[in-house]
C-alpha cells in the first residue's frame, strides 16, 4: 500500500517537472544584434533597409501573442509586432527591447530581451552647400540628407574659429568663401566612428547703397539741377544695378539711365515727393535682392502775410472770463494758404502776457485756435500778435516772414467773486467776530484790488435776520470786516451771507450768495463743580475727581489748578480733561507728589473745543493725604529646613522702623515648589513677626525659595516691595519611594508556608526604615509579624536617618504562587487513622485555582475528577462510569493534573499507590 502511494507521488512530481521544462522558454531567449550601417542593413526577410523583426531574434521557443516594451525609449518600435525601424532612432547607442508573454500555464520564463548596438550615421557628403554672408545661424543638418536622417549625437568641426556653434554655422562671421565642414558621430561598441563632409560656399549679400534725399522749396532756382546723376545720392552701392522711377516722372529712359532733370519735375508736377529706386541683384539666389530709394522733395511755400486775425468775443466781462472761450481766426488774404496743419506761434502783450505755439489746421484758407485761458487773468486791453508759422512736416520750412498780423481784445471790470470765499472763526459770547474774505486760488485772483461795498445778512440761532452794509479794501483777493456786537446777543449757530459786491469806484456790482456758518460759544457753566481727591499711598496714582458741574456741556476742557501744603505748586495745566454729565477725572503728575497733607484748588476751566473759559466757582478745592510706605529698612528673613509634609515657619526680624500692627504679606514660592500671590496676615511687634507656610504648598522635596513680594500696612493699605530683594532658601527633605528587589513580591507557599511583612521588608533594597501600610495615603500600619496574603496590595514608605518619612509609598502586590513545581505524593492510605487519609497536593488550590485532577484505574477508566470545589480524593470514586462499589481496592492508580493557568503549563501525569 505504501509503495503504491510513493509511486503515484513520484509520477505527479515528474509530470509537473516535465510540464515546467516544456514551457519554460515561452518568451524565447535573450539575444543581441549589432547594426553599424543602418542605411544598408537588410534582415533578408522582405523588410526595407534599416528595419528589424525583433521576434525572429527570440529563437524557436518564442510564442506569438506577447507585447514589446522599449526599455530605453529609443523610438521606432511597434510594440505589437516587434518591428523596429532603426531609421527612426535619432542617435547611435545601445538599446534594449523586452518581449513579454502572459497567460500560458507553466511558463516560468515569460520575458526576453533583445539588445541592439546601433552604429552612428553621419548623413551623406554634400559638395554644393550654399549660404548668404548675412546669415549668422545656418542650420548645418539641412545639408546632410534625410534618407535616413543623420544621428544628432555627433559633433561639427571645420571653418574659421568661432564660426561653428553646435549645429549652426555663422556665415556672417566666416565671411565670403568656401569652407569644408565635417560632421562626426562617435564609435559605439564594435561600430567605428563615421563622418560626412559638407563643402559650404558663402555668397555676398548685394549692397544697394545708403541714399540721401534732395529737398527744395517750390520757389527755389532749379536751373542748376537739370542733369543730376542719382548715383551721386548713393554711397557704398554695388555696380551693375538699375534705376526705376516710382512716380513716374519720365526722367528714367532705360536700364542704363541714372540722370534726372529736377527743373522739369518742378515745372511739370509742382510741389511733392518723387522717389527713384536703385535695384541690385545677388550673385547667387541664396541671397535676396537689395534696393535703395532716393527722394526728390519739393515743398510748397507758406505765406500768411496780408491775412486777417479776428478775436472773438470782445469785449469780455470779467465775471464771465472763466466761462468764455477766446477764439482767434486767421483768414487768408491775397496770398493763398495751402490746406494743411501748421504750427502757429502767438504772443499776448498789454495787461495780459504769454507766448504759445499751437497746431492749426487750415481748410479753404481759414484756420482757428483757442487762446490759452491761463494767460488771461487781468482787466484791460490785450494784443494778440502772430509771430511765426511752421510746417511741421517740412524739411526746409518753406515760409515767408510775417510782417504784421495782430489784433486786440478787452476784459471789462466787474466784481468777480467766483473764487471768493468767506470764513468766520468761532468766538465766545461777548467777543467781536471777524469775517475774512479770501480768494480760493491765490495764483489766479478774480477780484481785483480795489474798494468794494459789501452787503451782508446775519442770521441768528432763532432765524432772525439782519442786513448790514460795509466798505472794505481788497488786496490780492483778500479783505476783512467785523461783525457788530449788537448783532450777537445769544450763543448758538449763526450764518453770515454776502448778497452783493459793488466796486466803489466803477459802480459795477455782482449779486452773490457767499455764506459761512459760525458758532458763538457760551461761557462754560461750572459754578457748582465739586473737587474730590482720595487719600493714597506714596507712589500710587493721585486721581482728581470733578463732579456736580451739571450745567457743563460734555466735552474736553483744559484746567488750571494750584496745590498748597506738603505739595506747593501754582498754575499747573492739565489738557483735554473729558467731562461727561458734569463729571471728569485726571491724575496728578508723579513729579510733584510727596507724602503729607495738601489742598487742591481749581483756578480756571477752559473748553478745548471753543477756548471759552471760566474762573467762576463756588468752592472748587479739596484736602488729601499721601500716606508713606512701610519702612522695612534693616529687616532680616530666616527659615528652617523641614521634612516633607511639615509646616514651614518664616521669621522676619529687625524691622525696627516698622510701626507695630497687622500687615498683609504676599509671597511667592519657587524652586522645588512653585506658587504665587500667597497672602498671609502677620502681626509685627518691635520690628519682629512670623508666619507659617502650609504643607499643602510644600509637596515636593528639595530646595524651595521664598520671595516676599509685598508687605502692606493694614491701617493705610500702603505696601512696599523692598523685602523682595532678599529671597531666602530652605530645604525640604523627602527620602522618596523605597525600591523593591526584582521579583521581590513573588513567594512560593510550598517554600515559605507562612510569609509575613518581615519577608517583604527583606526584599527592599533602599537604606532606611521601612513602614508598611494598607493604603497609599494614611491607612493602618502593619507589624513585621503580620502575615501577607496572595493578591493583596501593600504600601511601603521610607524614613531616613533624620526621621523624615517619604511623601510617596511603594505599591507592592504580593504573589504567593510563584512555585516552579508542586510536590505531588506517590501514595496515600485511606484507613481513617487521621494520617494520610486523602491524596492531598499541598497549596494546589492557591497556586493553580483553575486546576482539574483526573484519576484512572489500570483499565483506563476515570474514577475521580475534582477541582478547587471538590473534596480531596479519599479512595472513593465520584464517577458513575465505575462498576461496582465506589470504595476502590488497594492498588496502583494513575493521575493527570491539568493546571489550566495563564501560561498553558503542560499537564503532569503520574501514578499513585492506594493502600488500605
Amino acid at each position: 500500500m505504501k509503495g503504491s502511494k510513493l509511486r503515484l507521488v513520484m509520477l505527479i512530481i515528474s509530470f509537473f517537472v516535465f510540464m515546467s521544462k516544456s514551457n519554460a522558454q515561452c518568451a524565447g531567449n535573450d539575444n543581441t544584434i549589432t547594426i553599424c550601417t543602418k542605411e544598408n542593413y537588410n534582415q533578408g526577410i522582405g523588410n526595407p533597409n534599416g528595419v528589424v523583426n525583433l521576434f525572429t531574434l527570440l529563437g524557436v521557443g518564442a510564442v506569438n501573442g506577447g507585447s514589446w516594451t522599449n526599455l530605453n525609449s529609443s523610438g521606432g518600435l511597434n510594440t505589437s509586432t516587434g518591428i523596429l525601424n532603426t531609421w527612426q532612432i535619432n542617435q547611435s547607442g545601445i538599446y534594449s527591447y523586452q518581449y513579454t508573454i502572459n497567460g500560458i500555464s507553466g511558463c516560468t520564463d515569460n520575458t526576453s530581451i533583445i539588445t541592439l548596438t546601433l552604429g552612428g550615421f553621419p548623413g551623406v557628403d554634400n559638395p554644393s552647400a550654399v549660404a548668404c554672408d548675412n546669415n549668422a545661424s545656418v542650420p548645418l543638418f539641412s545639408f546632410l540628407g534625410s534618407s535616413p536622417n543623420p544621428h544628432f549625437n555627433g559633433t561639427w568641426s571645420g571653418g574659421p574659429a568661432g564660426s561653428v556653434n553646435g549645429n549652426f554655422f555663422n556665415a556672417q562671421l566666416a565671411g565670403i568663401g568656401t569652407y569644408t565642414l565635417t560632421y562626426t558621430v562617435p564609435a559605439i561598441g564594435s561600430c567605428p566612428s563615421r563622418s560626412a563632409n559638407v563643402s559650404l560656399t558663402v555668397h555676398p549679400l548685394p549692397e544697394s547703397g545708403i541714399p540721401s534725399n534732395l529737398t527744395f522749396c517750390e520757389t527755389d532756382d532749379f536751373s542748376g539741377f537739370t542733369n543730376i546723376n542719382l548715383f551721386n545720392q548713393l554711397s557704398g552701392e554695388d555696380s551693375g544695378g538699375f534705376w526705376s522711377d516710382n512716380f513716374p516722372t519720365g526722367e528714367i529712359s532705360g536700364i542704363g539711365d541714372s540722370f534726372i532733370n529736377i527743373q522739369n519735375i518742378a515745372t511739370n508736377f509742382g510741389p511733392g515727393t518723387y522717389t527713384f529706386t536703385y535695384n541690385v541683384n545677388p550673385t547667387h539666389p541664396i541671397c535676396t535682392p537689395a534696393s535703395s530709394n532716393v527722394a526728390i522733395i519739393i515743398e510748397p511755400i507758406i505765406d500768411i502775410n496780408g491775412a486777417n486775425l479776428n478775436i472773438t468775443p470782445t469785449p469780455i466781462c470779467y465775471e464771465n472770463l472763466s466761462t468764455t472761450i477766446l477764439t482767434a481766426t486767421i483768414t487768408q488774404g491775397v496770398n493763398p494758404i495751402p490746406d494743411g496743419t501748421y504750427n502757429i506761434t502767438y504772443t499776448l502783450s498789454g495787461v495780459n502776457s504769454g507766448t504759445e505755439t499751437v497746431s492749426i489746421t487750415f481748410i479753404g484758407g481759414i484756420g482757428t485756435f483757442i487762446i490759452n485761458s491761463a494767460f488771461v487773468n487781468s482787466i484791460g486791453i490785450t494784443t494778440v500778435n502772430i509771430t511765426n508759422i511752421i510746417n511741421p512736416s517740412s524739411v526746409t520750412n518753406c515760409t515767408r516772414p510775417i510782417t504784421n498780423l495782430s489784433n486786440t481784445f478787452e476784459i471789462a471790470e466787474s466784481p468777480n467773486v467766483n473764487d471768493t470765499q468767506i470764513s468766520v472763526t468761532n468766538f465766545c459770547l461777548g467777543e467781536t467776530g471777524q469775517v475774512v474774505i479770501s480768494d480760493i486760488n491765490n495764483s489766479n485772483i478774480e477780484l481785483s484790488d480795489d474798494r468794494y461795498i459789501i452787503t451782508y445778512i446775519i442770521t441768528d440761532p432763532n432765524g432772525l435776520q439782519t442786513t448790514e452794509t460795509i466798505v472794505i479794501i481788497v488786496t490780492n483777493g483778500d479783505g476783512v470786516f467785523s461783525i457788530l456786537n449788537s448783532l450777537i446777543t445769544i450763543p448758538g449757530n449763526y450764518t453770515v451771507t454776502i448778497i452783493n459786491v459793488e466796486n466803489e469806484n466803477s459802480g459795477c456790482s455782482t449779486d452773490t450768495n457767499i455764506t459761512s456758518p459760525f458758532v458763538v460759544f457760551p461761557i462754560p457753566e461750572a459754578d457748582n463743580i465739586i473737587v474730590s481727591i482720595d487719600d493714597v499711598c506714596l507712589g500710587d496714582t493721585v486721581v482728581v475727581t470733578l463732579s456736580s458741574a451739571n450745567n457743563l456741556s460734555d466735552g474736553l476742557y483744559d484746567l488750571d489748578y494750584s496745590i498748597f501744603g506738603a505739595i506747593n505748586v501754582s498754575n499747573q495745566i492739565v489738557n483735554n480733561v473729558n467731562f461727561t454729565n458734569g463729571s471728569a477725572t485726571f491724575t496728578l503728575p508723579n513729579t510733584i507728589l510727596t507724602s503729607g497733607a495738601s489742598t487742591f484748588v481749581l483756578n480756571v476751566l477752559t473748553s478745548v473745543s471753543n477756548t471759552c473759559g471760566t474762573s467762576s466757582f463756588n468752592d472748587a478745592s479739596d484736602n488729601f493725604i499721601i500716606n508713606p510706605l512701610p519702612d522695612t529698612t534693616g529687616a532680616t528673613i530666616t527659615a528652617i529646613d523641614i521634612c516633607i509634609s511639615e509646616i514651614e515657619t518664616i521669621f522676619i526680624g529687625n524691622a525696627n522702623i516698622l510701626n507695630d500692627g497687622e500687615y498683609t504679606i504676599l509671597y511667592d514660592l519657587t524652586g522645588s515648589n512653585n506658587s504665587t500671590d500667597n497672602s498671609v496676615i502677620v502681626t509685627f511687634t518691635n520690628g519682629n513677626g512670623d508666619f507659617t507656610i502650609p504643607s499643602s504648598l510644600l509637596e515636593n522635596g528639595g530646595t524651595t525659595t521664598i520671595t516676599i513680594q509685598n508687605i502692606s500696612y493694614n491701617v493705610t493699605n500702603c505696601g512696599t516691595t523692598d523685602l523682595s530683594a532678599n529671597p531666602i532658601n530652605f530645604i525640604i527633605t523627602d527620602p522618596g519611594v523605597p525600591s523593591l528587589a526584582v521579583d521581590g513580591n513573588l513567594f512560593c507557599l510550598q517554600d515559605l508556608p507562612n510569609p509575613t511583612i518581615a519577608n517583604l521588608t527583606s526584599n527592599i533594597t533602599s537604606t532606611g526604615t521601612i513602614t508598611w501600610y494598607d493604603a497609599p495615603l494614611n491607612g493602618n500600619i502593619y507589624t513585621s509579624t503580620d502575615p501577607i496574603t496572595n493578591g493583596t496590595t501593600y504600601y511601603a514608605s521610607l524614613t531616613d536617618a533624620q526621621g523624615c518619612e517619604g511623601s510617596s509609598r511603594l505599591e507592592v502586590i504580593v504573589d504567593l504562587t510563584f512555585c516552579p513545581n508542586l510536590f505531588i505524593p506517590d501514595g496515600f492510605s485511606p484507613n481513617n487513622d487521621g494520617l494520610n487519609d486523602t491524596f492531598y497536593i499541598k497549596d494546589v488550590d492557591v497556586i493553580y485555582p483553575n486546576h482539574v485532577l483526573e484519576i484512572y484505574n489500570r483499565y483506563g477508566n476515570l474514577i475521580y475528577k475534582g477541582d478547587i470545589n471538590t473534596p480531596d480524593f479519599d479512595g472513593k470514586s465520584n464517577q458513575s462510569t465505575v462498576l461496582g462499589s465506589d470504595i476502590l481496592p488497594t492498588g496502583v492508580y494513575f493521575y493527570i493534573l491539568h493546571y489550566n493557568d495563564s501560561t498553558n503549563k503542560k499537564p503532569t501525569q503520574g501514578r499513585l499507590y492506594l493502600s488500605r
